[in-house]
């Protein structure tokens, strides 16, 4: 009798909660994007934002030098209109579009003052940018970086030493420390988009209360200043992001509104684009994809796609704690995993196994032409266990473990992982293959994903599942990050012959010399493994078929900007057309 009176006086309540839900809520925006609750953006500061979906809405709402193709992946004009490159390609003169500037959200033009104050803040080591290092390829970057976290008078570096000057308000010239192929494509990078120094510094420092920061403010939907083809309308917590487009962007966007919108159960996702409530559902779970994949290739529907990424599926190991400081027993751990099997079985969406950590796949697309107009392509090495039977692999992990004198059993580690069905089905395997092959105790801890990301700056893991979207076409992009000290390594280690590899890369101006460089880089890391290569990724989504726009591509570059209505077509579903 009491619980039926308890849940019918909790009716009333219930319904008046939902309802002051909806009226709070905005009207659904022309555009609906779902986001995993464990990717929810973090921060849109373009400076400090690291986590993919995090950088795309960056995309949406910041316009840099440049713009990627998403066909191509070649970088194209944005708010520079053009640019030259001295003949020693050390020089870069970007010209911004000084007849009809592009503008900020407030109406003021977007000039190189915003890009130099953008780009020297994001080498302030206070800012905790996670991709500062992009930027060391411009002369004087790297001695700025280490000068302003180092009090010493003797090692002060002024910002005028640094190669970034705006010349004049449409003028920024940039000096490079070495010739860098890839350098135009960093333009692109939200790293590297503008933001105003007067809005900035309105927000520096700490309350004079609570002494909190207060740096995040001016990311504030009533404070933030956009270039981007949107504006920032609306933020809520574990609830999403609105979008609206900027009326001052050129051409303007096609669509007026677009919401990020977070589902922490994605199979709310799901069924809400099943009712038309979402529009784009990316990065299904691998059994519902599966069956997609089938009805697709059964004719029974046309909205969804997958395709390569240029991504690597890892595990990070922390190098500081034994067992696992030691190589050897990082090289039995990668080598009792059955890699095929987990692609084939656990998997099963055209991931490639992998022994090597820059993706195999888009090694024919890092390419450059050489100065005899031949193309020149870069070679990835050899892995450890490559060819190997699995029962060879486990011999020789074995026999790794052997001569590091680990007993298997004598300590537990811990690996970690999000709570995301694919990331625990991973786990789950490797742990039962580790346990099979090796006698491993392995214990799996699912861990929120922002406690985990802190947990893996502190280095307070044992092995963590992790994965790499290449920043741009290069494979660089997947090795200057475990260099000593860089902000992206986060696994303790470090190799002198890899740092001088990588730097010998950096001021190697023949692409055929620096790719061996680079693939010498590779072959150390292969043989330490700090990271253990499982796969190579591939990519998914359902889109509404009543838009159109957004080209699948190996980057998974979301250009919001280019997407619009078909003229006619309508959704559709698992019935097909």
């Amino acid at each position: 009798m009491f619980r039926g009176i308890l849940a019918i006086t909790l009716i009333p309540a219930l319904l008046l909660v939902a309802w002051l839900s909806l009226r709070d809520a905005p009207p659904r925006a022309d555009f609906v994007l779902a986001a995993p609750a464990s990717e929810e953006p973090r921060t849109i500061d373009p400076q400090r934002a690291s986590w993919q979906l995090e950088t795309q809405l960056c995309g949406a709402l910041f316009e840099g030098l440049t713009r990627l193709d998403p066909q191509t992946l070649e970088a194209r004009p944005a708010a520079a209109q053009r640019w030259d490159v001295s003949d020693d390609r050390k020089t870069w003169t970007f010209h911004l579009h000084a007849d009809s500037p592009r503008r900020w959200s407030d109406g003021r033009p977007v000039t190189a003052g915003d890009f130099r104050y953008a780009w020297l803040r994001a080498l302030d080591p206070a800012l905790e940018a996670q991709y500062f290092s992009l930027l060391f390829v411009i002369i004087g970057a790297e001695r700025y970086f280490r000068s302003r976290g180092d009090d010493s008078p003797e090692n002060d570096q002024p910002a005028d030493a640094v190669g970034i000057e705006a010349e004049d308000d449409w003028t920024l010239r940039v000096r490079l420390a070495a010739p860098c192929s890839y350098f135009l494509d960093l333009t692109s990078f939200a790293t590297l988009a503008p933001v105003r120094a007067d809005l900035i510094e309105r927000f520096g420092g700490a309350d004079r209360y609570s002494r909190r920061s207060r740096r995040h403010l001016w990311t504030r939907p009533e404070n933030i200043l956009c270039n981007g083809p949107y504006l920032l309308k609306r933020w809520d917590f574990k609830r999403g992001l609105w979008l609206q487009r900027n009326p001052y962007f050129t051409p303007p966007a096609a669509v007026d509104s677009i919401q990020v919108a977070v589902f922490p159960d994605p199979n709310a996702a799901l069924l809400a684009y099943q009712t038309g409530g979402v529009d784009l559902l990316r990065g299904l779970d691998t059994a519902l994809a599966r069956a997609l994949k089938a009805q697709e290739a059964r004719g029974e529907r046309r909205d969804f796609a997958i395709g390569p990424r240029l991504a690597t599926y890892f595990f990070r190991v922390n190098c500081t704690r034994p067992p696992l400081d030691d190589a050897r027993v990082r090289r039995a751990l990668s080598l009792a995993i059955d890699k095929p099997a987990l692609c084939r079985h656990v998997l099963g969406l055209g991931e490639i196994p992998a022994d090597t950590y820059v993706p195999a796949p888009a090694a024919a697309l890092m390419r450059r032409r050489a100065a005899d107009g031949t193309w020149v392509s870069y070679q990835p090495p050899t892995g450890l266990g490559a060819g190997l039977s699995m029962d060879d692999r486990v011999a020789s992990a074995k026999a790794f473990l052997t001569e590091a004198g680990v007993d298997p059993a004598a300590r537990e580690i811990e690996l970690a992982f999000a709570p995301h069905p694919d990331q625990q089905r991973i786990a789950e395997a490797v742990q039962a293959m580790w346990e099979k092959s090796l006698g491993l105790r392995v214990v799996l801890r699912s861990v929120e994903s922002k406690v985990l990301s802190q947990r893996i700056r502190a280095l307070d893991y044992d092995v963590v599942r992790s994965d790499w979207y290449g920043d741009y076409l290069d494979p660089n992009t997947f090795l200057d990050m475990f260099t000593t000290g860089d902000g992206q390594n986060r696994t303790g280690w470090s190799s002198p012959e890899y740092d001088s590899a990588i730097a010998a890369a950096a001021e190697e101006a023949d692409d055929a010399q620096r790719y061996a460089l680079l693939s010498r880089a590779e072959a150390i890391l292969c043989a330490e493994l700090p990271v253990i290569p499982l796969y190579f990724k591939t990519g998914n989504y359902l889109l509404n078929r009543e838009f159109e726009g957004l080209t699948d591509n190996a980057r998974d570059v979301l250009p919001l900007h280019e997407l619009r209505r078909r003229t006619s077509d309508a959704r559709t579903g698992a019935g097909g057309e």
